[in-house]
């Protein structure tokens, strides 16, 4: 993920010592030219004072741009610790009641990238006013905290997030797309390139949707390391503005699994079938969890600040009661339990998608007012808000796909957000995944949630089939 953030120290450094090298030269050389004749010098000194006097204010003006530069750096990396907690604390929380209201198809595997969705719907929300922003407030759980706060946190994570292991791989990726001749307010435009680092780009909605679709489709699928190629199919002609979020994830385990022992076993569905499955096997000390409910283990990728979460409810027919009781309160709770114990895990391996519209959903958790046509208040959008060009949202696509394997994990996430005109113990566990299950894929230090799903039926390649 690239990250950006004005000059780097080394950067300044050999600029500096560039500089330096300038100003000794032009010094040698008037020292020199010194001891020639009179003429040379009185025609030549001239040219080298001026040069001496131009590198002496390129040092000063580097010098006093680095200032400026780490200055801007030190504020946009360092914003209010609470900030940044309540906000990725609300983020986790959120993608668990998205889940919960998604995940209700005993025969459906459901993967959703709760990073991804609440970041399209931050930077909707700078646009937000009145009922409208309130209501995005509470659904989102951003309570009382100002746009500034949510959006330095949102930045900060952003930054974690791209410097938290060397050897994983994850990339978050904004864009905004504005119907040409729609006049955008520069301040949205520049909040969301500012904090969110998402470009802009005027397309033809009205006059050349299917052209439309495939530029932002050929960014999703860039941005997704093309495992996503198809992410918006139509666009309607009332389209004023889409928000794009793409995130992709690859990390490999920091113990991998064996393919030599893997095997296929079978997996048992909540209706009752099996399938056989291609089981993966080890066994190591990993960070481990049972109750009465569940088995848990954390599966490390690199440094180990990212980790998948795995939790097995104990009986097949349970997975739907565990997912009820998710909720960011258990999860602290959960993660905060578990403690190293020699443990054989077998977890199938699995690769499936996942395509859905969020509208029902999101409004079933309480955004409703921005799906109203008549009602919805995004006026801090349009560059001149009036009756004539006030937006709405008018759907929410969301796509995901994952691989996990003997080597690791990729996923990726697409969003877009559409907007149109109104109108601890030493003995050794066995975790045997052959069930439908719960998983996550989480980085430490943020708690952030990049991707969480269920898994019903490892042997589906998900809507593609």
């Amino acid at each position: 993920m690239t990250v950006r953030g004005g000059w780097k120290d080394d950067e300044a450094e050999n600029w500096s010592a560039t500089v330096q090298w300038l100003v000794r030269s032009c010094i040698r050389g008037c020292l020199n030219w010194s001891l020639e004749s009179k003429f040379r010098f009185r025609m030549e000194v001239r040219a080298y004072i001026r040069k001496l006097i131009v590198a002496t204010f390129a040092v000063a003006s580097i010098a006093a741009s680095c200032d400026v530069a780490k200055g801007w750096a030190a504020n946009v990396s360092a914003p209010d610790a609470a900030a940044n907690s309540r906000v990725s604390s609300a983020t986790d929380d959120f993608g668990f009641r998205l889940l919960k209201a998604l995940a209700k198809d005993p025969k459906r595997n459901t993967i959703i990238s709760p990073l991804g969705v609440a970041t399209v719907f931050a930077m909707a929300y700078n646009g937000a006013a009145g009922a409208t922003k309130a209501e995005m407030a509470k659904t989102l759980g951003l309570g009382s905290l100002s746009d500034d706060d949510i959006n330095r946190a949102n930045q900060h994570l952003m930054h974690t997030l791209a410097k938290a292991d060397p050897a994983v791989q994850p990339e978050i990726a904004n864009a905004l797309w504005v119907q040409k001749d729609y006049p955008i307010n520069p301040d949205f435009r520049t909040v969301c390139h500012s904090f969110y680092e998402a470009s802009a780009a005027n397309l033809d909605f009205v006059g050349n949707p299917k052209g439309a679709a495939e530029k932002i489709n050929s960014w999703v699928d860039k941005h997704t390391h093309h495992r996503i190629p198809v992410l918006v199919k139509e666009v309607d002609r009332e389209t004023r503005l889409i928000l794009t979020d793409a995130v992709h994830f690859k990390g490999r385990w920091l113990s991998k699994f064996e393919a030599s022992d893997t095997r296929p076993r079978p997996f048992h569905l909540l209706s009752g079938e099996s399938r056989n499955t291609a089981m993966m096997e080890q066994t190591g000390d990993f960070l481990y969890l049972e109750n009465q409910d569940f088995q848990a283990i954390r599966l490390p990728y690199g440094n180990e600040r990212y980790a998948m979460y795995v939790f097995l409810p104990r009986k097949t027919a349970e997975l739907p009661d565990f997912v009820r009781s998710l909720d960011q309160q258990h999860w602290k709770q959960w993660t905060g339990q578990f403690a190293s114990r020699r443990t054989q895990i077998d977890l199938p391996k699995f690769e499936t998608d996942y395509t859905e519209q969020l509208n029902y959903a999101l409004n079933e958790m309480g955004i409703k007012l921005a799906f109203d046509a008549s009602r919805a208040d995004f006026s801090r959008i349009p560059l001149n808000p009036t009756s004539g060009n006030a937006l709405y949202i008018s759907g929410v696509q969301h796509k995901t796909w994952i691989k996990v394997d003997e080597e690791g994990t990729e996923a990726a996430a697409a969003t877009a957000l559409v907007f149109e005109a109104s109108a601890e113990i030493s003995t050794s566990n066995v975790m045997m995944v052959d069930h439908p299950f719960f998983f996550a894929i989480s980085e430490k230090q943020s708690g952030a949630l990049l991707f969480a799903g269920v898994v019903m039926d490892p042997t589906s390649k998900g809507d593609a089939e």
